[in-house]
């Protein structure tokens, strides 16, 4: 609890620091970095060309990172309960395992023989969801409360969850981030070396800073390193460069060293992050997917070992094992949503047939098993795994890459950023043609199995 209150304090300082950062770099660029061209290297026209870059190039920056960190606590939330489609059994959905829907239909004094293939669809009870509907690819977040479809990860630089929705601003903030920082910050990068190797230099000539930092032993403690040391060297140096001089250092302070210094360091971990948001898109994962392939191969490798050792297996292994396994199951309805009474003989079920005259599902239907009227089990479909070596979501990388971003390349213009995402495709992913082809031969295989049907 403690670490969790920690957490969320340093996510709620973090995004006024950068915020104020991209204040001071705007400040900087805009009325200290231009004069420079002109007054320095007698560049005017370069000048003129580089004045407004700072306003339209962090400004764009600004509009991007505000539209993240404000939006709202209800954006990806599923509704309660599923569409009507998935309610009424006529489409392919993501629903639990036999064996976790026997287990919940147990704990409530349910009867379980014969329902092994009436799907139950996955509630959330953690935080404030209260036993909402949790569609496929949807994750519950711990920082939040709330579960989000499309979850991607939460994020502490904008103290918020990132979904798909929203992955397209994200990745404009990161393509727009390395570089702005390397056209703004261009003038002064010679000038800027200069200066760190006379800080340096000094820093190394100076009795002070010899005897209270390079010759002080617990230095190496405090900086933590000799890289820590080297860059306490240079600030140390740069600040007494900036005190013997008349105007401070001007342009070549310390404080614009520094913000350039983070700047180089935002510009690296923003192309680092977006090179990984694109691999990963490509793939048809997002972040959290990749997350929990990681925790589930590390515990399949520890589970290994133990094995291998003649060693009991904890029982946190064994839930960790089902907790980030990326089995899935799937409803599959009859072809032309045909339906099954006790006695397997056909019952026609369509879905005019299941919606009353009101656009709603019969009481009988509605929850998540079904019987006949005679007390059997109605079957609609059957429940098919998805085999481990299966991706559902993997549509190809073109098409994974297409929805989440789109077709096209608007999504990096700024003013998309503003732009209103209404999007309920994330509470129903497709699934690749070649498993729901698998899926569909599936279900039609044990459906004649089960009822004998000649085909």
């Amino acid at each position: 609890m403690l670490v969790k209150r920690l957490f969320w304090l340093i996510q709620q300082l973090i995004p006024p620091l950068l915020l104020s950062y991209f204040y001071a770099a705007w400040k900087i660029c805009r009325y200290e970095v231009g004069p420079l061209l002109v007054k320095q290297y007698n560049l005017p026209t370069i000048a003129r060309i580089y004045t407004p870059l700072p306003t339209i190039l962090i400004g764009t920056i600004t509009i991007h990172y505000l539209r993240l960190y404000f939006l709202p606590s209800t954006q990806s939330v599923p509704p309660h309960d599923p569409a009507l489609a998935i309610r009424s059994q006529l489409k392919i959905f993501e629903c639990l395992a036999p064996s976790e829907a026997g287990t919940i239909c147990r704990a409530n004094n349910e009867p379980v023989d014969g329902m092994e293939d009436v799907p139950l669809v996955d509630r959330c009870w953690k935080g404030r969801c209260g036993g909402r509907w949790k569609p496929a690819r949807t994750r519950h977040c711990s920082q939040c409360g709330v579960c989000r479809g499309g979850f991607d990860h939460h994020c502490p630089f904008f103290a918020n969850c990132l979904t798909a929705a929203y992955i397209p601003t994200f990745l404009s903030l990161l393509l727009y981030t390395p570089p702005s920082v390397v056209l703004l910050s261009l003038p002064l990068y010679s000038p800027m070396y200069h200066r760190a190797l006379a800080a340096y230099t000094l820093s190394h000539t100076s009795e002070n800073i010899r005897t209270y930092w390079w010759d002080w032993t617990p230095s190496w403690i405090i900086a933590g390193g000799p890289v820590g040391r080297f860059v306490g060297g240079l600030i140390l140096g740069w600040r007494e460069l900036d005190r013997s001089e008349d105007d401070g250092g001007g342009v070549m302070r310390l404080g614009v060293g520094l913000m350039v210094g983070f700047g180089l360091i935002l510009a690296l971990v923003t192309a680092g992050l977006a090179t990984s948001s694109i691999s990963l898109l490509l793939n048809g994962n997002l972040t959290i997917d990749q997350g929990r392939h990681s925790a589930h191969s590390r515990t399949i490798a520890s589970i290994q070992k133990l094995v291998k050792q003649n060693r009991s297996i904890p029982q946190k292994l064994e839930d960790d094992l089902l907790k980030f396994s990326d089995r899935a199951y799937f409803f599959v309805p009859f072809e032309n949503h045909s339906s099954y009474g006790p006695e397997g003989q056909s019952e026609g079920t369509s879905r005019e047939e299941v919606v009353d005259d009101h656009g709603d599902i019969p009481e009988v239907l509605r929850g998540d098993n079904e019987s006949g009227n005679d007390g059997g089990v109605v079957r609609r479909g059957v429940i098919v795994p998805a085999l481990p070596e299966e991706r559902p979501y993997d549509l190809g990388r073109t098409r994974n890459w297409e929805i989440v971003m789109g077709p096209r390349w608007s999504w990096l213009l700024p003013w998309k950023a503003l732009s209103p995402v209404l999007r309920e495709d994330i509470f129903d992913w497709p699934i690749s043609e070649s498993v729901e082809k698998r899926l569909r031969g599936e279900a039609e295989r044990r459906r004649r199995v089960l009822f004998g049907v000649e085909g």
